[in-house]
């Protein structure tokens, strides 16, 4: 019961430290990520710590059934290097015991995985979908300052003073509007530029931005002769264009609760509760197969087997995916779907894994007796 303690609580404390670790660094990409976006103005700076947030889930998909496995791997390898192993199984800790530990651990962690999957991942998702349709239909959001120029696709605007807050629409004075034009052939093109007192931001009933310039005039220069036209109006609207480089938006079947996916009839919604069910089951799977990679020779080094166990791993999700495909071009069966993957590792390579190191551990305890 002890040295059974013992290695539970060594398998756990390596796999939290792995998903913390892990955890920290694709967050720390995603943060990276994210300020990019709202350096370049794609994504406004006061919804960065949400983005980051809505985030988390996402990340936990693949991390909670790979730090189980290397946790496993880890910390058994690095008995067996220390010949710790060795001693146990001289006083009848057999193989069995270290799967049921690894199955208990896969069963803690499949809850957390399917906690994760199947509710904050898509609850996630939808709030982000949400927060980023409100800041492109907001033009409180919009990334203009007082003294600053701002580019907007086709256009580069600059404003004297940007009146209103985060709550309020944002109005503005003394408004400069300037065509961006090509450098190549300058000379043989038009420069068209506005000038304007006032202005607001609205958006139409199909969501599309627009920038509403009063009392101004509207400045045309010719590249071949150089002669400028001047026509005043009294209202002039600008269209803003949508950043097309943004990847707030996810797809809209992420977003969906696994309520609804299990209720609908759609083929790509019964995929996605498939995928979003594949990590729950790949827990169980990686934990069968991460006992006999772990089970290593004391004069191996105690990360021996830790490459070979992350190709498994890498190809398991590749199989994943192309499966997915698949079955959302509608060239395979819905069923048996993703489940497939799981089966096959488990029949072609979980159990003669497991085979294979019951018949070494044999043959090491009959040499073991000859010596003796």
């Amino acid at each position: 019961m002890i040295l059974t303690r013992y290695i539970f609580k060594d398998i756990l404390k390596v796999q939290v430290v792995c998903f913390a670790v892990l955890f920290t660094v694709f967050l720390c990409q995603t943060v990276i990520k994210l300020l990019g976006q709202a350096s370049s103005g794609s994504v406004p700076v006061n919804i960065v710590s949400e983005l980051v947030l809505y985030s988390m889930p996402s990340v936990g998909f693949i991390l909670l059934p790979m730090t189980l496995y290397v946790g496993i791997i880890v910390s058994l390898s690095r008995m067996s290097s220390d010949s710790e192993m060795v001693v146990m199984k001289s006083i009848g800790i057999s193989g069995v015991t270290f799967m049921k530990i690894g199955l208990l651990l896969a069963l803690i962690t499949a809850v957390f995985t399917a906690v994760n999957c199947l509710y904050l991942m898509p609850k996630a998702t939808y709030e982000q979908k949400v927060l980023s349709n409100n800041t492109q239909n907001n033009p409180s959001y919009m990334p203009i300052e007082s003294g600053k120029f701002s580019d907007f696709g086709d256009y580069t605007i600059y404003i004297q003073t940007v009146n209103g807050g985060e709550k309020k629409d944002k109005s503005l004075d003394q408004v400069v509007v300037i065509k961006n034009l090509d450098t190549v052939m300058i000379k043989n093109k038009e420069t068209v530029f506005n000038v304007a007192k006032t202005g607001y931001i609205r958006t139409d009933e199909d969501g599309i931005r627009w920038l509403t310039l009063g009392e101004g005039n509207l400045y045309q220069t010719s590249g071949k002769d150089g002669s400028l036209k001047n026509t005043s109006y009294d209202t002039l609207a600008v269209p803003v264009p949508a950043d097309r480089n943004s990847n707030l938006k996810d797809d809209v079947l992420q977003g969906i609760s696994t309520l609804d996916l299990i209720h609908s009839d759609k083929v790509k919604s019964k995929v996605e509760l498939q995928w979003r069910i594949a990590p729950v089951l790949g827990c169980f799977i990686f934990a069968i197969l991460a006992i006999p990679l772990s089970m290593i020779n004391p004069r191996q080094g105690k990360f021996a087997r830790l490459g070979p166990a992350i190709l498994l791993f890498v190809s398991y999700y590749l199989v994943l995916l192309s499966i997915r495909n698949l079955l959302n071009s509608e060239k395979l069966p819905l069923y048996p779907g993703m489940y497939i993957v799981p089966i096959i590792y488990l029949i072609f390579v979980a159990i003669p894994l497991n085979i294979d190191i019951k018949k070494k551990i044999k043959k090491s305890k009959k040499t073991l007796e000859v010596k003796s």
